[in-house]
């Protein structure tokens, strides 16, 4: 397996188990009596899917049944598991917790309810009410978040994003040659008037399920187009749009297209921000 490092600008020959691993990523602190019982936790789900996706790519073909329902889980787990996710997370959490505070610092009257609701003296570090207002306002206003609070909104988040997965069409393209790549964000969303809500709102989401099969879960039932190498490469370039940082090849030299709708084998061409990305 070949690793290509968009945000460094780097490629080099790696394996499974080397890639894509973050230390301590899911580690839980005190007074959690077990601090890595969430990468357990995901361990069992691997267990889990691993021969769904050797059965699906050595056969070279979409899974079926009870399989869709597991990867629909396991898809969903992966969404909201990557580092990618935990950006969005805390973003949105910002602008919720900002507004909020925006709402109480209204007038003296409104900061002086909730100083009291919560039960809070006036003359508590941060309760002046003119100095928390400017703050509020001001670029300085931010937030950080503990690597609790990211494990526990990613398990929320797929637990509420499962019911859209689960009812999507789900199709896939085989490649005989295995020339699919994979990203460290491999759930993708898209929508073609580039207004993307959610995954209620994508018009498809794709995961590339191995190198020889990439699914594409949509709202309705259509037929797809023909699989051509033109085709691999337009998604391959999809992979490398949404990445967080990597993708994860087969081969060194994978197909793309570069801005300009060109086939390509050379990674180096590539440049995220020539592409109009959502």
């Amino acid at each position: 397996m070949w690793v290509t490092d968009l945000a460094r600008a780097k490629q080099w020959p790696s394996s499974p188990p080397k890639a894509g691993h973050s230390r301590d990523f899911y580690r839980m602190s005190e007074p959690y009596r077990d601090p890595v019982a969430v990468e357990k936790f995901y361990s069992t789900v691997e267990d889990k899917i691993a021969p769904i996706l050797k059965d699906a790519d050595r056969e070279r073909r979409s899974p079926q049944g009870d399989e869709l329902e597991c990867l629909c889980v396991f898809m969903a787990l992966q969404w909201s598991r990557v580092p990618a996710f935990r950006p969005k997370a805390l973003e949105i959490a910002y602008k919720i917790n900002r507004a909020n505070m925006k709402r109480v610092l209204k007038s003296p009257a409104s900061w002086g309810r909730m100083l009291k609701k919560f039960k809070i003296s006036p003359d508590a570090e941060g309760a002046d009410y003119g100095k928390m207002k400017k703050f509020v306002e001001s670029e300085q206003y931010s937030m950080s978040a503990s690597n609790e609070w990211y494990v526990q909104q990613g398990l929320e988040s797929a637990e509420t994003i499962l019911p859209s997965l689960s009812s999507r069409h789900w199709n896939a393209y085989v490649s005989q040659k295995g020339s699919f790549i994979a990203s460290d964000n491999p759930v993708v969303l898209e929508a073609e008037n580039r207004k993307l809500i959610g995954f209620e709102n994508a018009d498809v989401i794709t995961y590339p399920l191995s190198r020889h099969v990439f699914l594409l879960g949509t709202k309705v039932g259509m037929s797809f187009a023909p699989l051509t190498e033109k085709l691999i490469a337009r998604l391959n370039t999809l992979m490398m749009i949404k990445a967080h940082a990597q993708v994860f090849s087969s081969k060194p030299d994978f197909c793309l297209l570069d801005h300009s709708e060109r086939y390509q084998t050379d990674w180096r061409l590539f440049a995220k921000e020539q592409f109009d990305i959502l």
